[in-house]
């Protein structure tokens, strides 16, 4: 380890008034405490006894003794001057001025004042207090392994700093340090993340700032390579779920009311039989120069750590650019912007650079739902908008490719217009050209039918279903569904097979849930319906092609341990993804 040389930094204090211990203030008009009968120099035995402490500032003040005769007043320091007045008439009383200036060394430090008057001479003893003194002791940056352990940090101060962690991995540990030579310690988290990470910590004294640079080393896994297409990662996702309103939330992870994503949280995932993750990720918000689309290296650190969370786990992971703020998704109509497209490019350039380490069980996601809300009410994507979408993701797959190693044959989604199943198979879209054989998935979204899966009320076109599934059907209730039971899961996920895995391109279902209600009729009856809906869904994806990742926000399992707090929707998927079977 490279020790480099003690650095000292020195405080510039305001000035403040100058502080003695012991000090007489000079009243000419006083009695109390004077003898007009002195007859020599006469000095109180506090002052002679405890000295003078002044204020590292430095300044001007006044104490006082007794002499019949004029006091010679000096110092045995330039930087402190002393000058008396002559006796007062009455009670004799010299004032002693003493002027001294700021302090700036980092120790305290005396000067001896010498008062004379005929032949006695006494002195008395100054003070002068240090300026606050930071010292670092420093090996930039200290270098840590990726599991857990301590960071000791050496410093020379002359008092006791106030100590920011500017990092979750690191935080202080009980410790007890002596203020000429203090080792603070640090417990520094295991990094799961395959890229090593950047933190700091602070130290404040007084006006001074100290920040200590900390650079922990990524965690080595037993990595699986980069041998497997498209078709051999989807056979091998049981079951996938999305971290969903966390990371893709605008400038902060936790700005939807859900907490920071925990290792505790992704391992819950696994135990509830998961094997695949969803990480849906705002970039814009994260943006740090506006010209050339650079993104905080602090997110990227955060998004590769919630990687290696589930590859830890050996769990498969896909990170995307997802509404983002809709700078792509929502300016789709009106043709190829250029700029759309040089920001597609640096975004996913970074990206792909700053994750390319990890193995196949990464993979990457262009965009979300391109022209989702630009196209709704029309209900269909025209083909020149389609055209436009494919435009961007070719984009996307030739920024990844471009960046080579893991990068060159990754396995990469693109998104159907809309990621509606009816715009996918309209006969416009199709999968980008790609320099890898075989190595992309196509993604749909599965809503439907609407009137279950996310309608909240009755409208004047149509009820709101609280049902579905022949089994969940409650006689004589005007919620039953009128239409989009099991013929029409299995019809749209035919039209999905059809189009593109029959042709080698597998699938994914990226989102699909139907929202929980509180309704009047027959709750049990709607719990199960979602439960229900739930199984099919997930079943009659794999038996055509398609990888189900279902959409959940916190309400089915808790945020902060993985737990399952709504076991009758993951009890369900479950049992859909062990009777479904991928036909490839």
């Amino acid at each position: 380890m490279k020790i480099f040389p003690w650095k000292r930094l020195y405080a510039v204090a305001a000035l403040v008034p100058l502080l003695a211990a012991g000090v007489l203030t000079a009243c000419a008009d006083a009695e109390e405490g004077y003898d007009s009968g002195v007859t020599g120099l006469t000095i109180s035995q506090e002052l002679l006894t405890d000295g003078i402490t002044v204020a590292r500032s430095g300044g001007t003040a006044t104490f006082a003794v007794q002499s019949p005769r004029a006091v010679q007043a000096s110092s045995s320091e330039t930087w402190c001057t002393v000058q008396a007045s002559a006796p007062s008439e009455a009670l004799k009383v010299v004032n002693i001025t003493v002027t001294t200036q700021e302090n700036t060394d980092t120790n305290d430090r005396t000067a001896l004042i010498t008062l004379t008057s005929g032949s006695q001479s006494q002195q008395i003893s100054l003070t002068q207090t240090a300026a606050d003194g930071l010292l670092v002791e420093q090996d930039m940056p200290y270098q840590v392994g990726a599991d857990a352990g301590t960071l000791e940090v050496k410093l020379m101060l002359n008092g006791t700093p106030q100590i920011t962690c500017n990092d979750t991995w690191i935080t202080r540990a009980a410790t007890k340090a002596n203020m000429a030579e203090a080792t603070y310690t640090f417990n520094i988290d295991v990094n799961y993340a395959a890229t090593g990470r950047a933190g700091s910590i602070t130290f404040t004294l007084g006006t001074l700032t100290e920040t200590v640079s900390v650079e922990q080393a990524g965690h080595a896994y037993d990595w699986t390579g980069m041998n497997s297409d498209a078709v051999t990662l989807a056979k091998q996702m049981y079951a996938g779920i999305n971290i969903g309103n966390t990371l893709e939330s605008p400038n902060s992870e936790t700005g939807w009311g859900n907490p920071r994503v925990s290792k505790a949280y992704v391992d819950g995932l696994k135990a509830a039989g998961f094997n695949a993750v969803r990480i849906p990720c705002a970039w814009d918000s994260h943006i740090i120069n506006q010209e050339t689309h650079e993104i905080d290296p602090a997110w990227l650190d955060r998004v590769s750590e919630v990687v290696g969370y589930c590859r830890a786990n050996e769990m498969y992971a896909i990170v995307n650019i997802h509404w983002d703020g809709g700078w792509l998704e929502d300016n789709i109509l009106g043709g190829v912007d250029n700029a759309i497209s040089q920001k597609q490019h640096a975004l996913w350039t970074q990206i792909a650079n700053k994750l390319n380490v990890y193995d196949e069980y990464l993979l990457f996601a262009g965009c979300n739902e391109p022209g989702m809300n630009e196209t709704s009410a029309a209900g269909v994507v025209e083909p020149e908008d389609i055209r436009t979408i494919m435009a961007y993701e070719q984009t996307f797959v030739d920024a990844v490719r471009a960046t080579g190693g893991n990068n060159a044959t990754r396995c990469l989604i693109v998104q159907t217009p809309s990621t509606r199943i009816s715009d996918a198979v309209s006969g416009t879209f199709d999968v980008p050209q790609d320099d890898a054989a075989n190595r992309v998935l196509v993604e749909a979204h599965f809503y439907e039918p609407y009137n279950f899966c996310l309608m909240e009320e009755d409208a004047s076109w149509s009820n709101a279903f609280w049902y579905w599934g022949a089994p969940n059907h409650v006689e004589g209730s005007e919620h039953n569904p009128t239409w989009g039971e099991e013929d029409h899961v299995l019809s749209q996920f035919g039209l999905l097979k059809t189009h593109f895995v029959d042709r080698g391109i597998p699938c994914i279902i990226g989102e699909y849930d139907a929202m929980r209600r509180t309704v009047s009729e027959n709750q049990a009856a709607h719990d199960a319906s979602r439960a229900y809906w739930n199984e099919v869904v997930t079943r009659e994806a794999k038996n055509h092609g398609i990888v189900p990742f279902h959409w959940e926000t916190g309400s089915e399992i808790d945020r902060s341990t993985g737990a399952v707090t709504d076991p009758g929707v993951i009890n369900g998927i479950m049992q859909g993804a062990a009777e479904g079977s991928y036909p490839f």
